[in-house]
C-alpha cells in the first residue's frame, strides 16, 4: 500500500527548510578592515583595522585611533560597558551609559537577494537606510552569529560584516577580513587592576586639566 503524504506534512517540511538559521552564542575573534578619508595608505598600519573578541555574553572591541588604542568591553546581558584608555599619566576605564533613544528606529531594513563571500563565509545582502542621513546602502550580515556581538547598525538581523557608519560627518566603512572560532581567556574581557574606573564627566575634567 502506498503511503499518502498529507499536504499539511509537506507544508511543515517547507517551513522547516525555509526557516532562518537560529543565531547562537559565538566564541572567537573577528578582524575588520576599516576605511575612511583618514586612512593611512599603508595596509599594515593598525589604524586600518578593528579587532572584535566575543565569548558568550562578553564583548571586547580593540580600535586603533590617531591618539592611541582604545578597548571597549561590555557585559551584554547587564548592558554594562567601559572604554579602556592609557593616557600616559594614568590608565582609565571610562563607564559608558547607553542612550536608548539615540538610535531607536534610526535604521530601516529591507531584505534583498544575493550574498557576498566575506572571510570565507557567505554573508546575506540587505538594504539599510540610515534615516538620520537619508542614505540607503547595501550591507551584509552573517545570520548564524548574533548581532549582539557588534555595537553598529542596531536592528540588523545578524552580525554586521560589511557596513558603513557616519561619524562626525565622515563615512567609515567596516569589512570583515578574518574570523576565528576558538576558545578565549575570560580575563581579556575584564578591567586590569592598574586601571582606574571613572565616569565620563570625570574623564572630561581629566582631559581639561
Amino acid at each position: 500500500m502506498k503511503k499518502v503524504i498529507s499536504p499539511l506534512f509537506l507544508i511543515l517540511i517547507l517551513i522547516a527548510c525555509s526557516s532562518p538559521k537560529q543565531s547562537i552564542n559565538f566564541e572567537g575573534k573577528l578582524v575588520y578592515a576599516v576605511s575612511s578619508k583618514l586612512n593611512n595608505p599603508d595596509e599594515s598600519d593598525s589604524i586600518n583595522y578593528q579587532i572584535v573578541y566575543a565569548k558568550d555574553s562578553m564583548l571586547r572591541i580593540d580600535s586603533f585611533t590617531p591618539i592611541g588604542k582604545q578597548i571597549y568591553i561590555k557585559h551584554i546581558p547587564k548592558n554594562k560597558a567601559y572604554i579602556l584608555m592609557d593616557l600616559g599619566m594614568k590608565k582609565v576605564a571610562i563607564q559608558t551609559l547607553k542612550d536608548t533613544t539615540k538610535n531607536k528606529d534610526r535604521y530601516l531594513f529591507k531584505k534583498t537577494f544575493g550574498k557576498e563571500k566575506l572571510a570565507g563565509r557567505k554573508a546575506k545582502n540587505i538594504h539599510v537606510t540610515d534615516t538620520e542621513f537619508d542614505t540607503t546602502m547595501t550591507m551584509n550580515y552573517l545570520e548564524g552569529i548574533p548581532a549582539k556581538y557588534s555595537t553598529a547598525i542596531e536592528g540588523m538581523p545578524g552580525l554586521p560584516v560589511n557596513y558603513s557608519l557616519n561619524a562626525s560627518g565622515m563615512w567609515i566603512s567596516y569589512r570583515l577580513k578574518a574570523i576565528e572560532e576558538r576558545s578565549l581567556d575570560i580575563d581579556i574581557f575584564g578591567i586590569p587592576t592598574n586601571y582606574e574606573i571613572i565616569t565620563l564627566d570625570e574623564f572630561i575634567e581629566l582631559i581639561k586639566n
